[in-house]
């Protein structure tokens, strides 16, 4: 059986006007990696990707700036801002 992992997803003000949301839970696969979040966040909210273009846009994982396959662990917080 998929053992899972929670994780806390947050946005700035700019893309809580996409979002509709400051933040919420997301559930992944242990093992997931950052850039399998990213991939389902622009799946989720594709203006995200159509109006910030790459660069833009910074992240952190816990206060970290991560790497493209960081992997996740139970209980990340995960930052999502406008540079």
């Amino acid at each position: 059986m998929l053992e899972l992992i929670n994780i806390t997803v947050r946005y700035d003000k700019q893309l809580q006007l996409i979002t509709e949301v400051a933040e919420h839970p997301c559930m992944m696969g242990k093992g997931s990696t950052f850039a399998w979040l990213l991939e389902c966040i622009f799946i989720e909210y594709p203006e995200i990707q159509e109006k910030y273009p790459p660069g833009v846009l910074y992240f952190s994982v816990n206060g970290v700036a991560p790497k493209t396959y960081s992997a996740l662990f139970d209980g990340d917080e995960v930052f999502f801002g406008i540079v």
